[in-house]
């Protein structure tokens, strides 16, 4: 299995486990190692990145664009309000806020919607990937 692959698919594990009932400090760590495999998965698909202004835009790839910039802002919002929300892991950094924190649950709601849509729309480059 190449570097991507396993990437993907221990950002598709954790993303199950920060959905269910774990403790807090688990729940966070799981978050941090998912914040380094989405930076991963992002260094990997630089190329994508760089492609964003060339070509021609049809719909599928209009609608593919507008998923990944909504699913890039949910997780960075995610992320940020973990960071801020985090009791256990981070708490000696004193960062706490209750205002950006109360967005974690939301937006990581939205970030799993935004997920499933890019899981949809990037399938043709998926089966590619796993037929390798």
């Amino acid at each position: 299995m190449n570097k991507k692959i396993t990437v993907d698919v221990l950002m598709f594990v954790a993303i199950i486990l920060e959905f269910l009932s774990l403790p807090i400090l688990i729940h966070e760590i799981i978050g941090m190692g998912l914040a380094f495999l989405i930076i991963l998965h992002i260094n990997y698909n630089k190329n994508y990145f760089k492609a964003i202004r060339k070509g021609k835009y049809n719909l599928e790839r209009i609608i593919g664009l507008i998923v990944n910039i909504g699913l890039l802002a949910s997780l960075f919002i995610t992320i940020i309000s973990g960071i801020f929300a985090s009791q256990k892991s981070l708490k000696d950094l004193k960062i706490g806020n209750r205002k950006i924190s109360s967005l974690h649950k939301p937006t990581a709601v939205i970030s799993l919607i935004f997920l499933v849509l890019h899981l949809i729309t990037t399938r043709k480059k998926l089966a590619r990937e796993l037929k390798k």
